[in-house]
Formats: C-alpha cells, structure tokens, sequence
C-alpha cells in the first residue's frame, strides 16, 4: 500500500467510528444516516485525490512496518461504512442492543475484527522482546513541598516535554506518566533498527539535557531537579490492556517490573542497565563496576550495570553530577533515622553519628546492621548554627563493619533547598575554621 493511501485509511478509522457512534446515538432515519455515511466517504474519497503526489518521504519509515496484505483504502472505506449500515439496521430491528456502553463495544468489536481481516494488524496483544526505560526524578515531591502547585505543574510540564521531544528521536514511545515517572519503550508498537542501543542514546541525552533544564530552573527561582534512569530488555506482552470502554496500548510482564527496581536504585544523574541490556551493547559503551542488588522475585542477587559513556561514533558521556562530589568536612552529629524499601518507611528507629557531611551526601556510623542499597529517612541537629531541618533522605552506597560499628557511605536522594543552604553554611564554617568539628 502506498504511504498516501495509509495516510486516507487512518483518517478514515480515525473519523468513521466517532461519527457513526453519534449517529446510532442521534437516531436519525434510516435515509439520514445512509446520506450521511454516503457523503463522509466522498469526503474521504476527496481527501485521497488533493493527498496524490503530497505526501513527503519520512513517511516511508515507518511504511515499512505495515503487513504487505493491507488492502485498497477505498474498499476499506467501503467496508467499514457497510459494517457501520449494517449496525445501525440491527439496532433498529432490535438484533443489537441500544445502550451508552454498548454502542462503543459493539462498534470496537466489529470494526477491530474487519481491520484485522482486512490488514493483517493484530489488534490483540502479543508476545515480543522490548526495552523498557523509566525515569524518574529524585526526591521531587519533598523539594517541590516549598513551591506552589502551578509553579510545581509548569516545572513538571517542561521538563516532560524536553524528555519526550528525546524519546522520540531516538526512535521510543512513550508508554505512560506516572507523576514524575516516564515509562518508555523501544521495539515497541514499532520495531525500528537497534532499538537497544537506541534506549542507550536516549538515556544519556537525557541526563545530559538535565544541565539546560536546571539552568532554565535557576533562572525562573526553581530547585535543581536530579533523574536517575533504569533500562531492562527482556520479553513481554504488548497489546491493548483495558475494555472497549477505555483501553490503552501498554507492556506488561516481569521484565517490566525488573526495569522499575532497577530505577529505583538510581542515584542523582545516575543510569544503570541491567545485565540483558548491557550484553547488548558491551562492545559499545563504557560502564563502571556491576553492583549485585536482591530484587524480589529472583533467588540470585542481580547485577547492574552504572553507563558512564558511549563510544564511537556517538562519544556521549553521562554529566557527573555537581552534588555526587561536593566538598566534605569532618562532623561528629548524632543522628536518628528510619530504613525505607521504595516508598515504605520501616517504623524502627536507630542511632548514629555523622562522621563527614557534604551538601549531597555524608558518611555515617551505627551499632545497628543495615544493607547497602537502603535508603533512609533522618533528621539531624545542625546545633551548631542554632537550626534543625526537615527530614532527608539518601541511599547507603557501601557498607563496613569495622569494631562492631557499621559505618556507611550515604548519598542524599532528597533535601529541601533550605536544609542545602544550611549545609553549606556548616561546610563554609568548618572550612574557614570558624569552630573545631560540629557536635
């Protein structure tokens, strides 16, 4: 079929369902609804003469996708405007019941059949390898608390709309939003060439488009937002996953959640693979050391992969984030805190000290065990400049059991902007030699 015909075929389901679901509603006559059927296939019939020989050559792409048994548009418009005649007299002889609910899932049911038929598109789900990525940004609910919601909606939205314009350019699709949260997906409805490496691309390019977005933030008086990035390849089901009331296309399948664990283990700025998607691509990217991390659902700990750069003929290397190296001074504050899994806080709560602190993260030690890749939730005293702050989060990084102490590596994955001026003040304090080490 020739790209200008699929161009009329879309329009076509795209125009004909609408129309001929008000028309059931309406019910017109008989005679009505037939000239109106008649003359919205002329109009299609109009459209395809004015698109001959228009039709640029991008389209082409994507044509390639199509099943090579689609047939002649101007028989599918016939088709579909014949199923829809033949609905509307079943209605008026009864055959067919008349609701709201109804119309739509009788309408899906039969159009989906015939196009089925007619194209060879399967319109039910299947099974098929895909690359699933999911971003998200760190700590965005508690540093966005301080700013009011159409501020927080306007932030979100343009930083949504810089991500997706990447997504798409590198081939993906963006599955769904979750708040802050992209679900993308590479090989999927589309299969386009290296869709792995494609993921990869869009990874980097995303972090790295982080730097003019928090530039853009700092000019209009907003937080600098952090995006950690996770990416599995593994099979899945695709396929439309809903009724004919409402349904939407999606994946599902374990692979799907593997990717989701792997997000949140992400770090500011950070983007881990899993081991299906860097066998993929080793030969192209270079990563740091694997850290083995226990997902639920798989016995042996799994391995993942932090991107750092990709090689020729990209040369894209992965900003290091500001706050992951920022200064450290030696502290001795004690500290409460509370293990988190995800979004649940566990209600336990232990002692610590701080040892050293930094604006993005801090090394501490405590008589009770804890595992790396925790996070956790505290509050610590800055008595020493007369404040205390809200609560703040960070992951523990690496693990040490050195005289029955537990001393840990943190990394803050959320702290409100006013807790980062605090810290600041502490390190310029110490660092100047304002007051021996904070207690």
């Amino acid at each position: 079929m020739k790209p200008k015909k699929r161009i009329l075929l879309g329009l076509a389901v795209g125009v004909l369902i609408p129309v001929c679901t008000a028309l059931v509603l309406l019910r017109p006559d008989t005679f009505t609804a037939v000239c109106l059927l008649v003359l919205t296939a002329l109009a299609f019939f109009m459209a395809w003469l004015i698109l001959r020989g228009h039709v640029s050559a991008p389209v082409n792409s994507i044509s390639s996708q199509w099943p090579s048994r689609s047939t002649d548009p101007d028989k599918m418009v016939d088709r579909l405007v014949s199923e829809v005649e033949q609905y509307i007299v079943d209605v008026q002889e009864g055959k067919d019941p008349l609701s709201d609910t109804g119309i739509r899932q009788n309408l899906h049911r039969r159009l989906s059949s015939m196009v089925e038929k007619a194209t060879g598109l399967q319109v039910g789900s299947q099974t098929l390898e895909v690359t699933v990525l999911l971003s998200d940004l760190r700590g965005f609910s508690v540093i966005t608390e301080s700013y009011s919601p159409l501020e927080v909606v306007d932030m979100l939205n343009r930083y949504l709309d810089q991500m997706c314009a990447i997504i798409y350019r590198h081939g993906g699709t963006v599955d769904k939003f979750m708040g802050d949260s992209i679900m993308a997906l590479f090989g999927a409805p589309v299969r386009r060439q290296d869709p792995v490496m494609q993921a990869i691309r869009c990874a980097v390019e995303m972090q790295i488009a982080m730097d003019s977005f928090n530039k853009e933030n700092q000019g209009l008086g907003l937080p600098t937002l952090y995006m950690g990035i996770g990416i599995n390849t593994g099979e899945v089901v695709a396929g439309k996953i809903g009724s004919d009331l409402h349904s939407e296309y999606t994946v599902i399948g374990e692979e799907v959640t593997i990717a989701s664990r792997i997000e949140a283990y992400t770090l500011r700025g950070q983007i881990l693979i899993s081991r299906e998607t860097y066998s993929r691509v080793k030969d192209h990217v270079h990563v740091a050391d694997p850290i083995n991390v226990s997902v639920k659902g798989r016995r042996e700990p799994m391995p993942l992969y932090e991107l750092l750069e990709i090689g020729d003929p990209y040369n894209l290397k992965v900003p290091e984030r500001e706050a992951r190296r920022s200064l450290r001074v030696d502290v001795n504050i004690p500290f409460n805190f509370q293990v988190c899994e995800g979004k649940v806080v566990y209600p336990e709560n232990h002692e610590g000290r701080i040892l050293n602190i930094s604006t993005g993260g801090m090394f501490a030690a405590t008589l009770d065990e804890v595992e790396p890749y925790f996070n956790l939730k505290f509050k610590p005293a800055f008595t020493a400049l007369g404040e205390s702050s809200d609560d703040i989060y960070g992951k523990i990084l690496r693990v040490k059991e050195e005289a029955g102490l537990y001393e840990m590596n943190i990394e803050f994955t959320a702290i409100k902007p006013k807790d980062v001026t605090a810290l600041k003040q502490l390190v310029d304090h110490v660092v100047q030699g304002s007051f021996g080490p904070v207690t």
